[in-house]
């Protein structure tokens, strides 16, 4: 069974018959035949049990065709609302490579040039080294190999605008020179979506809708969560709590940070992005991008290390490198391009093997779930090639384990180096005030009955908890959040001089002189 769409006008006139046959037509599966499809539900059905997924949906592209389209599970945990290929998900940072084409669509044009300094398009454009502001070219923006650290707290849950995030970056400080090592960074995507901007006349959101989204008949898409609450077949998100349950959570707003991850999608629309790459940026007899740039896209521009968390989601990679949007890695000694997507209560994952042309979506509505979905993409491919191979869901679920017994080995270590016993060295009111970082801005600490809260930007607030000496445990009212330790240090004068804030590793944070002697409390 091939699930065809015959351009925009076709998916946003559907009728309500039309809609209903569609899906009863997905209730019965593929047609037998489809290469590496036959029994496939049961298999992906039987995983999301095992891996205690609450909702899933899939699509499957072979030789320009939507071959499989379906869902699992639900959308909320304990409701009935069943996933299916049309469920709306975030797609987190399969974004990137959106934002990738929006700016090969305009060098086709001669809008721009890859090679063109930032500066050329972005005049106010700033970076912490006057070197590396000089010298970033357009294509580096979409690279991760700007050295600088990654800052994530500038634009998640801050409030700023995405001017304001690229005001912001100027502070950054550089981890490695330029060009000399992957690290990622999503304010440079930001950046990126900007460069669209100034140079297409229309905001990176209208440039997904009109240039994007409409001519690949993605009529569900859209990159802001404020339409979500008007739609119908959405998935919520879900965290894993400490006792091992699954809590819904509501939609993390990062408009602001959109080029870098804002798209919200479902499967049967990501699945014609798909057919798009898969054509060498030709969609049913149109050509939106040339050739020429969408194979620069999936080039490498930055070699990666295979450790660490790459190496647990690309464990039989024998290269990895990022391209302009995709990772770009190899399995059963094929290419295979992709690009995850993670953001609060959700996990994306969009693949594809272009010299067999082939691709698929995996949507889930669990945080991190990126242990299941690496194991479910290597298991499509095995299938793809005609080979059972191994059981890859055994094996990931092995390495997972390891994590989460590191993660609390890790939190036992934390536990065991607390000194009970002691005090904050100064009254509580002494703790009060605002503390400033260049890059980060301010976080706030009051005075709340016996005890201290803090708020950091929109998103972070909640209760100190003392944990000893001069250090308290920030527990965030979200609980999607981590607690994360601030350390107050003295200055020579016996006052609180500096906060020390453990996100993103220690961060300092400088005490602003007191506006007045009941300033901060409650």
């Amino acid at each position: 069974m091939k699930w065809e769409r015959t351009g925009p006008a076709a998916c946003r006139g559907a009728t309500g018959l039309w809609v209903t046959l569609l899906m009863l037509l997905v209730a019965f599966g593929p047609v037998e035949g489809q290469t590496g499809i036959d029994g496939l539900a049961d298999e992906i059905s039987g995983m999301v049990s095992d891996w205690a997924v609450p909702g899933l949906a899939v699509a499957i592209v072979q030789d320009d065709h939507v071959t499989f389209a379906q869902g699992f599970g639900v959308r909320t945990t304990g409701g009935s609302d069943p996933v299916d290929e049309n469920t709306i998900f975030a797609a987190g940072s399969t974004s990137k490579a959106f934002t990738a084409a929006a700016v090969a669509m305009l060098a086709d044009e001669g809008a721009l040039h890859l090679d063109d300094p930032v500066l050329d398009h972005l005049p106010d454009f700033r970076l912490s080294d006057p070197y590396v502001t000089r010298a970033m070219r357009v294509r580096d923006l979409m690279a991760h190999n700007s050295g600088l650290l990654r800052g994530d707290r500038i634009w998640y849950s801050s409030g700023r605008s995405r001017e304001e995030i690229l005001h912001q970056a100027r502070y950054q400080p550089l981890t490695h020179p330029l060009r000399a090592t992957f690290e990622y960074n999503n304010i440079m995507w930001i950046a990126a979506g900007e460069v669209i901007e100034e140079r297409s006349g229309m905001s990176w959101d209208r440039f997904m809708e009109e240039r994007i989204f409409t001519p690949l008949g993605m009529s569900r898409s859209n990159t802001s969560v404020g339409p979500l609450t008007k739609m119908d077949n959405v998935a919520s998100p879900h965290i894993e709590l400490p006792d091992g349950g699954l809590k819904a959570v509501p939609y993390r707003n990062i408009d602001n940070a959109g080029p870098a991850g804002s798209i919200n999608a479902s499967a049967l629309d990501l699945a014609q992005w798909v057919r798009l790459h898969l054509g060498d940026g030709e969609f049913e007899g149109t050509r939106l991008v040339s050739e020429e740039q969408i194979r620069e896209s999936h080039t490498g521009q930055m070699i990666m290390r295979t450790e660490g968390s790459w190496g647990m989601i690309f464990p039989e990679s024998d290269f990895l490198t990022y391209g302009l949007g995709w990772f770009l890695s190899e399995y059963r000694g094929l290419k295979m391009v992709s690009h995850g997507g993670n953001i609060d209560g959700m996990t994306a994952f969009v693949a594809f093997v272009p010299e067999r042309d082939y691709g698929f979506v995996l949507l889930a509505n669990l945080n991190g779930a990126n242990a299941f979905i690496s194991a479910l993409a290597h298991r499509l491919i095995d299938r793809f090639e005609g080979g059972e191979g191994e059981d890859w869901s055994a094996r990931m679920q092995k390495v997972w384990d390891g994590v989460l017994k590191q993660a609390e080995e890790q939190r036992r270590k934390v536990e065991e180096g607390r000194i009970e016993g002691t005090s904050p060295s100064l009254p509580l009111a002494d703790y009060v005030g605002v503390y400033e970082s260049p890059m980060y801005g301010e976080i706030s600490v009051t005075q709340s009955g016996d005890g201290l809260a803090a708020r950091f930007g929109e998103g972070f607030h909640g209760p100190l908890q003392h944990w000893h000496y001069d250090t308290f445990r920030a527990i965030w009212d979200d609980p999607s959040e981590s607690k994360e330790f601030f350390r107050f240090e003295l200055g020579t004068d016996g006052a609180v001089q500096t906060l020390h804030a453990e996100i993103e590793g220690p961060q300092e944070f400088v005490k602003r002189a007191e506006e007045g002697p009941d300033a901060g409390n409650d």
